[in-house]
Order: C-alpha cells, then structure tokens, then sequence
C-alpha cells in the first residue's frame, strides 16, 4: 500500500518532470458538436437536428475526467443521479430525471444490457473506459424508441470500432493499495477492423471490506463488404469485492462476486436510400452473494441470468421524410436459489417517422406495440418537435408514455424480512417537455422543462407493526423539473487564454409521491437539487488542468459538495497525469449508512502510438 509520503514523492517528481519538460502552449482537439451524428432516434440524426434533451460525453471529456469507471464518469452529467455502494465500478444505481435505478435503461452500441434479475447490476459494463468512442444520454421516456425499462432514460454507450492501427499502455496506482493497468490495441487486417482491449483495477479498499478486483475484456471487429458492414463485439467484466453494509447494516461483511459476459453480432445492408439493419445478442450475468464472507454458508444467494435477443430495422428514405420500422424479441431466463427457475418472453414491433420541413420544423413521430407475460399487445407513442428560429437557437416539444416491467427479485425474492410479488403489475409513465437549445461559437446553452406523470409505481411496503416487508404497486409519483445548462468557450474566439471551457449546469426536481397509509421501505430520497460546473485550463509549461465540482442537496439527506482534479502533460508518446478525488476530504453518502471514500489521489501514465 502506498503510504502519504510515498505519493507526496510521487507528486513532487510529477510536478518536476513537467516543468523540466513542457512546452508554455498546450494545444485543445475542436471539435464541432452539430456535427456530431446521434443515435438518440431510431435513425441517426445530427445533433443539431435534435428534438430531445441528449447529453454527449465526447472522448477527450472521458480522457480529461478524474474518474477511473464508466460509473464515476455519469456523475458530472446533469439530471443523473449516480448513487454508489462501491466506488470504480463497484456498484452503483443510476437514475435520471428523479427515476429510481430501476428505470434507466443501458444500451452497449444500441442494444438493451439492463440487467432483469435487479437494476443494481445494470452497470456490470462489460466494457472499459479506455474502449468506449462517447456515451449518449436521453433523458426522459424512450419506450416509443426502445420499448420497455426506458422510463426515465436512456445510456448508450458507444464503443470504439477500430481504424488506423494504434496501440496504448497506461498504467496507474494510489493511495488504498490501488493499482490499474490497461491494453488497447486497435489493427486493420484487409476488410475488417479489429480493437481488442484489456483492463484491471485492484484496491486494498477506503475502509473495512471495501476491496475490490475488477477485470475487464473486450474484443470488437467491423467486417467492411460491397453489401455494407458486419459489426461483432464480446465483452467479459468480472467484479470481486467487500460489500460493507451494502444490504443490510447489520451485516458489515457481506461479499460478492459478479462475472458479466456480452456479445453481440449487427450489420447494416444496403443502400443510401434503403437499409436493413439485423442485431442478435446474448447477456450472461452470475452473481455469487454472501452475507457474511467470513462463514459463506450463513446466507448465500446464487443467481444466474441469461437474456438472448433478436431484433431487425429496416429504413427508408422518401418524398415523406425518413421511415424506420421492424421487430424485436427477447427471452429471459434465471437460475436461483431464491428465485427459483423462471423464464419470461418479450415481443414487440416498432415504426418512427422523422419529417424535416423547409420552414426549419422538424417531426419525429412513433411507436412501440409490446407485449411481454401476461401483459397483451400494448401501444407506446410518443413524438418530438422542433423548430430553428435562426442559425443558434432551437426550441423543441416532446411528448411520449413509457412503462417499466417487474425484475425477477420484485417478483420472487424472499428472505426472512422480505417477501416477492409474483402479481405485480408494470409501471407507467406520461412524459412532458419544452425546451431550447443556443449554440454560438464562444457560447452554448439550454434550459428544457419536464413534467413525468407516473402511476402503479413499485414500492416495498407493510402494514404498522409487521415485519415482514412486500412490494406492491402502490405509488403514484408525479415530477416536475428543470434543467439549465451553459458552456463558454473562450479559446474559440480568443488567440491565447488559460481558460479553455467552462462548463455550469443546474437541475432542481420536485416529486410528488402518493401511496397508501403502509409504511413505506425506501425513504424518498431523489435529488431536489444538483449543480455541476467544470473548468478546463492550461497552467505553464503545457500543463492541462480539469477542475470538477459537484453539489448535490438530496431529500432527507445531508447536502454534499465534491471536488475533484485533474492535471496532465503530454510528453512525445506519453500522457502523465494526478488525479485527486474528493479534494477536500469531505464526508458524504449516497445511501444510507454506507460511507463513500474521502480523498483519493492516484497517478500514472498512458503510452500511446497511432
């Protein structure tokens, strides 16, 4: 384990490399978001052709982070609510726009990875930070688009797919015992392009039994053919660590163990005009719990998940604008020692219109007629509407109804406190939202407000003076929200300024939640408001500095205030880089009663050469 004086040397030689080293200019890569092609629809559209409120994290925002997962990175977007148990990839729950964790829905490259056993394993990513191109988040109902889970919104994590041939060595280590080492490794060979990356991250953990080994694979190959292109992907995540306090506090040493495992083939065939677009993909995810990792026979849970699905697009442009419609099919299946064996199928067909006006209006309209159990055919529209009052401002309407279905732990699970419903009923939801979008040169910002509409919302409830705890649908949940967002950029009008970006946004969100006399399990606890503001700058000698702050005013929680930093130089083949989280060692939680890490400070170095 490292000790303080021994990273107090690391910094100092850190420091002293760079100023013997380093040139007085840095140089930022420009890029121009309207450019940028989103998959936010079920066709792609230029961001600056959007009718919803998507976020995008571009690659050098991931690479300028001071974050090491996937699961960190989330928390600096506005609207999300990253609440962890684990730090690094650990676990953590994740919600949008005041949803619980259950209502997010996770994509990999466009296709469903959300876990049915619970929603506290749909971050089991498969995939490294190191691999992933961007991450696209729509933030409110996508049922039209995606079918079910996608209530309050949608992640799309986008990987990367190859091209010139490249190969990248980083490796890190902090305080806590930590340690991460990475390969990434991208080869053309004839008509297909190959990435292969390799990753792992060890800690000794911040407090008693929050170790953690974490391994992540993945392979990927773009197969180039005169009918169009054939895309494959594998992904294998395995997670062993200390679950301190995770589901019970009476029980501080719990453990756990997942191993994720991904794959999926797509192609798109065609032509310009006309496209047909095939996808099938298997999730395995085991998951091996114990209440007490020192005597694993005292309460052990075994559960093993596979989801196999199918689905096909076909895309049609015309006089009428753009036509998408298709099909797809899923099948779950569990293993469990609680949950017993269980399978369930969902089906559905889909169809989405997208109309670009010559008067600057443009139309997305579509549905999503599902059927999954016991539930029969059931039509999920919605529809997005914008329009451009001149060449920077955008302004934009959506409406759209979306539901969620029950996991296999609400439906079945039972212990000596808690009791399953195999009777649950999905929950649904009526989005709302208005908007507008600025984009100028040195200045870009937004402002969209949102009202959710939720009823039959799944809660864990009993009756004053029992014990035993069942989940029922017994909630209605009605949100109202907004959201504000702005970013200078003074370097693009300025020849020289040790600012480069910055980045402030603000969201506040009110719940009305109506449920019955029973005492409620779950304390509402969404955030009422949130503020993230990033600073991105040069220091002397071509030092890049990123700056993090976040605030977060949870209900019937302590508010809480992190800062977090980064500095890096790019020496020839190298990017040397600190990284501090948690600057000011402040004392927070995100559920209650287990104690999320103070300050953390890690450094290393990513050898790269394309």
């Amino acid at each position: 384990m490292f000790s303080n004086f021994s990273f107090c040397r690391i910094i100092l030689i850190f420091l002293s490399t760079l100023i013997l080293s380093g040139s007085i200019f840095s140089q930022t890569k420009e890029f121009k978001t309207n450019d940028v092609i989103v998959t936010a629809g079920r066709s792609p559209i230029s961001f600056a052709d959007l009718n919803r409120d998507v976020t995008v994290i571009f690659p050098d925002e991931i690479k300028n982070t001071a974050v090491k997962s996937v699961q960190d990175l989330l928390q600096y977007t506005s609207g999300i609510d990253l609440k962890q148990r684990g730090v690094d990839g650990v676990q953590a729950d994740v919600a949008i726009r005041g949803g619980t964790f259950e209502q997010t829905l996770i994509l990999i490259d466009g296709i469903k990875i959300s876990d049915p056993q619970t929603g506290h394993h749909n971050l089991n990513l498969p995939v490294s930070l190191e691999n992933i191109e961007r991450i696209e988040i729509l933030k409110g109902q996508g049922s039209r688009i995606h079918g079910p889970n996608a209530f309050s919104g949608v992640i799309n994590i986008i990987t990367k797919k190859g091209g010139s041939a490249s190969l990248s060595v980083k490796s890190a280590g902090g305080q806590n015992g930590y340690f991460s080492n990475s390969l990434n490794v991208s080869l053309p060979l004839g008509f297909s392009n190959n990435r292969l990356s390799l990753s792992k991250q060890k800690s000794d953990g911040y407090r008693f039994n929050t170790d953690f080994d974490i391994i992540n694979f993945s392979y990927g190959s773009t197969i180039s053919t005169n009918a169009g292109a054939i895309n494959f992907f594998f992904g294998y995540n395995e997670k062993d660590f200390g679950a301190n306090s995770f589901y019970s506090s009476a029980f501080p040493n719990q453990g756990e163990k997942t191993i994720t495992k991904f794959a999926n083939v797509s192609g798109e065939f065609g032509s310009p005009d006309f496209t047909i677009s095939p996808k099938i993909y298997w999730r395995r995810n085991d998951d091996d719990f114990v209440l007490r990792r020192d005597n694993p026979s005292f309460y052990h849970n075994i559960h093993k998940t596979n989801v196999y699905g199918g689905e096909i697009q076909a895309s049609l442009n015309s006089d009428f604008g753009k036509t998408s419609f298709g099909a797809e099919y899923t099948k779950d299946e569990i293993e469990s020692n609680n949950l017993g064996s269980r399978t369930r199928e969902k089906k559905g067909v889909f169809a989405e219109q997208n109309l670009k006006f010559e008067n600057g209006i443009n139309l997305n309209a579509g549905a999503f007629l599902y059927s999954f159990s016991n539930l029969g055919w059931k039509l999920w529209p919605g529809f997005d509407l914008g329009y451009n009052l001149n060449n920077d401002i955008r302004i934009f309407a959506s409406y759209g109804r979306a539901f969620r279905i029950p996991t296999f732990t609400e439906l079945y699970y039972n212990d000596p406190v808690t009791i399953g419903n195999q009777y649950l009923k999905h929950e649904e939801t009526t989005n709302y939202e208005i908007g507008l979008k600025y984009n100028a040169k040195l200045f870009q910002g937004g402002i969209s407000l949102f009202r959710k509409e939720g009823k039959d919302i799944i809660d864990w409830v009993r009756v004053q003076g029992e014990t035993k705890w069942s989940v029922l649908n017994i909630a209605k949940v009605n949100t109202n929200g907004i959201e504000v967002s702005f970013a200078i950029e003074p370097e693009a009008v300025l020849n020289f300024t040790p600012i480069n970006r910055i980045i402030i946004s603000y969201t506040y969100l009110h719940n009305d939640k109506e449920v019955s006399e029973l005492e409620s399990r779950y304390v509402l606890d969404h955030l009422k408001n949130q503020i993230i503001v990033s600073v991105s700058n040069n220091l002397f000698f071509g030092i890049n500095q990123n700056w993090f702050f976040r605030y977060e005013d949870r209900i019937n929680f302590n508010d809480s205030f992190i800062t977090d930093v980064q500095l890096s130089k790019d020496i020839s083949y190298f990017n040397i880089f600190v990284k501090a989280t948690n600057l000011f060692n402040n004392y927070y939680e995100d559920i209650a009663g287990i104690q999320l890490p103070g300050r953390w400070i890690t450094a290393g170095a990513e050898f790269t050469i394309n």
